[in-house]
């Protein structure tokens, strides 16, 4: 038996068909997950089955993809301790909280459907926020939602940027260096998927420019740029919008209060998050004694791909 949320029909049926989730097998894949993490001396991880199955979930039940994930996704957070600063809930956090940039809607796009975040760039003080600050609250709000939020996990996520006001000086913080260091957090630790963003509200300036990025982009379809509200109404459906879009997923600030309430109830949470990570020289004294004694099966042999992680 494990000690997982129940899932609603239609978030269950996105599991089975899409991600290939077999309720006869769950439990011993969990297990086996947990086992390598236990086994594993340079890791210290969270091994419940809530925090477990969301990788495995992502990963299309396979384990071995999902240890990958589990050790990028630690290996980062003990490497990258300039970018995360403190584990712990502080004053910045809270603040960026009550700001009113970020919001997670209450309700995903239909019960089986992806999340909805919504961004408003306008609310951004460039002299108050750095880059590494918006990074950092983004990573807290995925660390919640592993632990909290199915729709995030299974069905993926949508992004809403509204580009209103925006501080064009805060684009001047950018550099190519440290959106590839960032982005690879988001991308090969985290396990949930990026739907679609949607950019509106952008000036002609900025419309253009985002069109060369997204000609630049791999996966150009992930990019939509809306001209005007009503065409994000239409693409997204009004009904999943927030009140302030002519939508009836809620407000705003009521998004903000309940984000805040979330943050505070995960303090002792990211405390503890504090001693999990990846302790470098027992993995360079693991992978020494690995070379010396050939590994016998082919599961500890896979070991050998999780050894350096790029970040690049």
């Amino acid at each position: 038996m494990t000690n997982i949320r129940t899932l609603v029909p239609e978030l269950a049926e996105q599991a089975r068909m899409k991600l290939k989730e077999d309720e006869t097998t769950r439990a011993e894949c969990i297990e086996a997950l947990r086992l390598w993490i236990t086994e594993l001396s340079y890791l210290q991880a969270r091994t419940d089955d809530q925090f477990l199955v969301a990788f495995l979930r992502h990963c299309h039940w396979n384990v071995d993809d999902a240890k990958k994930r589990v050790l990028f996704y630690y290996t980062y957070k003990s490497k990258e301790l300039d970018l995360f600063k403190s584990r712990l809930v502080d004053d910045k956090l809270l603040e960026m909280a009550r700001s009113g940039i970020f919001a997670t809607l209450p309700n995903p796009i239909g019960p089986g459907g992806p999340r909805i975040h919504y961004t408003r760039m306008g609310h951004i003080e460039p002299s108050k926020h750095s880059v590494s600050d918006i990074f950092r609250f983004h990573a807290f709000r995925a660390e919640i939602e592993i632990n909290t939020d199915d729709n995030w996990n299974i069905a993926g996520v949508v992004e809403i940027i509204d580009f209103t006001k925006i501080p064009y000086s805060l684009l001047l913080q950018f550099d190519p260096g440290m959106f590839r260091r960032m982005n690879s957090f988001l991308e090969h630790g985290i396990p949930t998927n990026l739907v679609a963003t949607h950019i509106v509200n952008a000036s002609r300036e900025t419309q253009f420019v985002l069109g060369l990025v997204r000609n630049a982009m791999k996966q150009k379809e992930l990019l939509h740029i809306h001209s005007n509200i009503e065409s994000l109404q239409r693409v997204i459906g009004k009904e999943y919008l927030p009140a302030e879009l002519g939508g009836d997923n809620g407000t705003l600030g009521d998004a903000m209060t309940r984000y805040e309430t979330q943050l505070t109830g995960f303090a002792t949470y990211f405390k503890e998050e504090e001693r999990h990570g990846v302790d470098e020289k027992l993995r360079e004294a693991s992978e020494k004694e690995q070379e010396k004694t050939p590994p016998l099966g082919a599961g500890v042999a896979n070991e050998g791909s999780f050894r350096k992680l790029n970040f690049d």
